[in-house]
């Protein structure tokens, strides 16, 4: 594909893959679970979804990419205590844009 006109992070692909939230136990208001994802470049936008009843007050807060061909999820626990949130199927939208960082002088 070409690149457009306008340099301001049009998205050039997207991909859509199904990995596996792997079971995590925590006491902490939150945590980070990496998960390996080929493909995926530091650079890419993210968002993800759980496919699966969540153990309650466990939630997804953010999901991101800081390294190549890896995601982090983070998740919250509201409960206070120890909980334990057991392997889901993850949902995961991968869009790559072009021109990402964007430049310092974009207005």
């Amino acid at each position: 594909m070409s690149k457009t006109t306008i340099s301001r992070g049009n998205v050039i692909a997207h991909t859509i893959c199904q990995l596996t939230l792997p079971a995590t136990t925590f006491s902490t208001t939150t945590t980070e679970v990496t998960i390996a994802c080929q493909g995926v470049k530091s650079t890419d936008k993210i968002q993800a979804q759980v496919d699966a009843v969540m153990t309650v007050g466990v939630g997804v807060a953010n999901v991101y990419t800081s390294a190549d061909n890896a995601i982090i999820v983070r998740l919250f626990n509201l409960t206070g205590a120890s909980v334990i949130q057991a392997a889901a199927p993850l949902l995961v939208s991968v869009k790559s844009c072009e021109d990402l960082p964007y430049p310092s002088n974009v207005v």
